[in-house]
């Protein structure tokens, strides 16, 4: 078997278009007389000399950009996006501005869920950099992105200029100030508050969400009155059949104390899900209402209904505090079963400190040197 250069690609590969500077070879193959059955592998004179573009990870294959249209470089953004590699696709967007070539909304759009999933703030304005040099800064669609992701940073400030400087302001734009706001930290009640009545007074058509995201920081704040008169207005509105408002409505009783409230809103539930039946174990439990809480714990499982982490993780602690190893023991079961469970770090705390309240200090270790990860430590301490 020998190897032979080929000066210029077969007749039948003519129609492919390949990049600047390609040189072929091509293995020789016993009983082969024509170019067809040759195996053909193209480099170019650069990939010769240093790792192609796929072995150094800077881009999904080996071939370089120029020899790309944009559709496949968006492709190749959004890939990266995807798999949070946003220093790659960074270069990618520094490469298109030097060429002069634009960039879609969909990409950047892509790019700053990114931002928001790994919370980096610092590729997060890097990106908000190239919207403003490809011109989508007064793109409704980004624009609203771009509120949710500095929100999302607990930069506030830069996400209500944003929203200041917008010229049509839909009720998208409006929920994603409102839900940045809420997730940036309870001291902001007062800015969601102010938000909220803005949005009535402009007559604007709130939806569940909007009523979800202030009902969220209504409970944050322990605000029982501005509670109550939103209640209402969902019941007049004809909000109140939505899950995820009955849900945000339950959450706010428990958190300002009113059990009664929270239960009366639970027992109207035509259809429970997972994410209330835990809303109401986390709520007792939030009121050291422990018995209760492992109560509907108890009546949520035979309806049927699989405990997520979240139940798991405001469970442990409950059981810890009323010394029910026994209960411990089947709850730890579970977990072992449910392999996702099983790595979870914050359920692994859980039972180590569930373990260590009901004084079993050895399974307690046990459970520690099985998992070995270091933030579990604090579980013993």
């Amino acid at each position: 078997m020998e190897a032979v250069t080929i000066t210029s690609p077969p007749l039948s590969l003519h129609h492919h278009s390949f990049p600047p500077n390609i040189w072929f070879t091509a293995t020789n193959c016993n009983n082969c007389n024509n170019h067809q059955t040759f195996k053909l592998k193209a480099l170019t004179r650069r990939q010769q000399k240093t790792p192609t573009f796929a072995e150094n990870d800077a881009f999904p294959d080996s071939l370089p950009l120029h020899t790309k249209n944009p559709h496949a470089i968006y492709k190749d953004i959004q890939s990266f996006a995807r798999r949070n590699k946003l220093k790659e696709a960074l270069s990618i967007l520094d490469y298109l501005d030097q060429q002069g070539i634009p960039v879609n909304a969909t990409t950047f759009s892509s790019l700053i869920a990114a931002c928001v999933r790994t919370r980096s703030e610092d590729h997060g304005k890097q990106i908000h950099t190239h919207i403003r040099i490809n011109g989508l800064e007064s793109n409704d669609f980004i624009r609203t992105k771009l509120v949710h992701m500095y929100t999302s940073f607990g930069s506030v400030e830069d996400a209500q200029q944003l929203f200041d400087e917008s010229s049509s302001k839909s009720v998208y734009s409006w929920n994603a100030l409102l839900r940045g706001t809420v997730i940036s930290g309870g001291r902001r009640y007062r800015d969601v508050l102010r938000t909220y009545t803005e949005m009535r007074a402009l007559g604007l058509e709130l939806n569940v969400y909007s009523f979800s995201s202030v009902m969220k920081s209504f409970a944050g704040a322990s605000a029982l009155s501005q509670g109550l008169k939103t209640h209402a207005l969902l019941v007049k509105n004809g909000f109140i059949d939505s899950s995820i408002v009955r849900t945000s409505l339950v959450d706010l009783y428990f958190k300002c104390g009113k059990i009664k409230l929270a239960y009366r809103v639970f027992e109207e539930f035509g259809e429970r899900d997972v994410v209330v039946w835990g809303t109401m174990i986390a709520g007792f439990a939030h009121n050291r209402r422990q018995r209760e809480a492992l109560e509907y714990a108890r009546m949520m499982v035979d309806e049927g209904i699989r405990p997520n982490s979240v139940i798991l993780t405001s469970i442990l602690p409950v059981i810890g505090d009323v010394g029910a190893r026994k209960l411990g023991q089947e709850v730890h079961a579970f977990v072992l079963k449910t392999k996702s469970y099983s790595k979870q770090i914050f359920i692994q705390s859980g039972l180590i400190d569930m373990y260590c309240k009901c004084g079993d200090m050895d399974m307690g270790r046990r459970v520690f040197i099985t998992q070995r990860r270091g933030m579990q430590f604090v579980g013993l301490l």
